[in-house]
């Protein structure tokens, strides 16, 4: 399926997905970082959840690239996996809106563990001219079925933030919080979160700065 990009402009959105995302953070308890990690430029925090033995993971890093460009290379579903490590298939399954997608992920596994697939929803919104959130979180859906070779993975909270800090410099937030299931202990859980959003946001500095 081909990736159709949103059809939204900065300064383009309505205000009321404005005031809902403020009332939830307003109501939502504060996150308690800890940085664990400066690595060449990429500032890495974790944070623990109540109710939850998986850990929560901040990044953070700044991309000499207007965020224009780094939001195509989010948007670009079909090639993500040309910078996101171990995806095999990323697509489209509905646009919904201008603002909102289904989308569907899946990533390999080494031998023994099975696959881990995901089905989420995207939302995006602008709570400023120069800010942009891309919000991801799991759904059930009919269009994509659990798979008998996959374990269908739970993406509990995935949040890129892109806020232009000049015409040609991006600051990029990952926070991400997900949950692999099926048989796998929490510490090799907790491994995965805090390595896969660093080399996420490594491999789109590169690409989104490449010529």
């Amino acid at each position: 399926m081909k990736n159709r990009p949103f059809s939204l402009r900065l300064g383009a959105i309505c205000l009321s997905p404005i005031f809902a995302s403020a009332i939830a953070l307003a109501q939502s308890p504060q996150t308690n970082w800890t940085k664990i990690k400066d690595d060449r430029g990429i500032l890495i925090y974790t944070a623990d959840v109540p109710g939850s033995d998986i850990i929560k993971v901040k990044t953070e890093v700044v991309i000499d690239a207007p965020l224009a460009r780094i939001r195509r290379i989010l948007d670009d579903a079909p090639r993500r996996a040309q910078w996101i490590p171990y995806l095999n298939d990323s697509k489209i399954l509905q646009p919904v809106s201008a603002t909102q997608r289904l989308e569907y992920s899946r990533f390999d596994a080494p031998w023994p563990a099975s696959d881990r697939d995901f089905v989420y929803r995207i939302r995006l919104s602008q709570e400023r001219n120069d800010r942009l959130i891309f919000r991801m979180k799991s759904e059930p859906n009919p269009l994509m079925p659990e798979q008998a070779d996959a374990i269908r993975a739970e993406l509990v909270e995935s949040v890129y933030t892109l806020t232009a800090l000049t015409p040609r410099r991006t600051r990029v937030e990952l926070i991400f919080h997900a949950d692999l299931k099926g048989w796998l202990p929490v510490w090799i859980i907790n491994i995965v979160q805090r390595h896969l959003p660093f080399r996420m946001l490594k491999n789109l500095r590169a690409r989104a700065e490449r010529p």
